[in-house]
């Protein structure tokens, strides 16, 4: 049982919906419902609006509030962004559950695509979010069938791993800002003098890949590197492949491992790659270093991770010689389009040049 602060499948279905590509997302609950997310999202060009379930309307029922701030939304789409038919996603939270809201009803909604999604915090893991908004997408044709099982293969993979070998593999696992920087930098700068010979990895989720890039794409100015990234422009969802692309103009990777949204199933295929390359010295793995079965590589090779959230320190920490921890790096990259700067990689500019 895990005890300690997880991420909400509510959240997952809403950043599902952005990558499917809505113009908003209406929440049917209270208005502090998921405030965070909300509010991440709108960085993003998503429109969040709240159907402000009350106490009234926990008694008497909310679906007028939702009629009336669907309505709402949809006019206000058409005014200011100029959207004749919007692309809207409908959210159920766990008040909305609990007095028994219909959103399917609303999925015939005449002025707008109305993507529904009944959700609520108490689902478990926050994949199931994610997954529910694909299956009302592949409903309503938005996704085809091929698109929605390997959406769905991946997330239940995504969760595997943080089973497994991430922050949800014990009931409780307490928050750390520790990290290894000052012997990190030390490291490297041996290994400068030495000339030595790195192998850089990305493997990063969806957006996130704009600041795990950065201090790769750093290291390569002072290293001789081999590349490797979960960069393939050709797999994912549109927001996902124009990820890549942007990435792709700046860092530019001797392999590719996948999609920045197979990120849990391309670590196989990173240490395949690890295994046939010679004389290397060290290997940075930036973004989520805990998908790799860094265990199964055949050499003694330094290992330093970069991830990011202060509760990932730990069970990285155990796969890897040295851990570094970004902060806050989702909200960091959010309505970005091109390399983020990371607090790593800004004190490996300073300290190597």
């Amino acid at each position: 049982m895990i005890i300690h602060p997880r991420p909400s499948p509510i959240a997952a279905a809403m950043y599902q919906l952005r990558d499917i590509g809505v113009d908003a997302i209406i929440i049917h609950g209270p208005s502090g419902c998921c405030f965070r997310t909300a509010r991440l999202l709108e960085l993003d060009g998503v429109r969040v609006f709240t159907s402000n379930i009350d106490e009234n309307a926990i008694v008497f029922g909310a679906s007028e509030n939702l009629k009336k701030v669907l309505n709402y939304a949809v006019e206000y789409l058409k005014n200011k962004l100029n959207k004749e038919k919007p692309l809207i996603g409908i959210v159920g939270t766990c008040v909305s559950m609990i007095i028994g809201e219909n959103l399917e009803e609303f999925a015939n909604y005449e002025k707008a695509t109305v993507i529904p999604v009944e959700v609520h915090s108490g689902f478990g893991d926050n994949t199931v979010g994610a997954i529910k908004a694909m299956e009302s997408a592949l409903k309503l044709g938005i996704i085809d069938e091929e698109e929605f099982k390997r959406q769905k293969y991946l997330l239940k993979k995504a969760t595997e791993i943080e089973k497994s070998r991430g922050m949800a593999k014990r009931e409780y696992i307490k928050p750390t800002y520790e990290d290894d920087t000052e012997e990190v930098i030390n490291l490297l700068k041996s290994m400068k003098n030495k000339d030595a010979k790195i192998v850089c990895i990305l493997n990063a989720k969806k957006e996130t890949a704009y600041l795990f890039v950065h201090p790769l794409i750093v290291l390569n100015k002072y290293f001789n590197c081999i590349n490797i990234a979960n960069l393939d422009e050709n797999r994912g969802l549109k927001k996902i492949r124009n990820d890549a692309k942007n990435i792709l103009k700046r860092f530019r990777p001797d392999y590719i491992t996948g999609g920045l949204d197979e990120y849990p199933i391309s670590g196989e295929k990173v240490v395949e790659i690890l295994n046939s390359l010679d004389d290397i010295d060290l290997i940075v793995v930036s973004g989520v270093p805990h998908a790799l079965p860094i265990e199964n590589l055949k050499k003694d090779i330094i290992k330093i991770a970069i991830s990011d959230g202060p509760r990932t320190y730990y069970p990285i920490k155990e796969l890897y010689d040295y851990a570094i921890v970004e902060f806050d790096a989702h909200a960091k990259v959010l309505g970005k389009r091109d390399i983020v700067k990371s607090r790593f990689g800004e004190i490996l500019e300073h300290e190597l040049r």
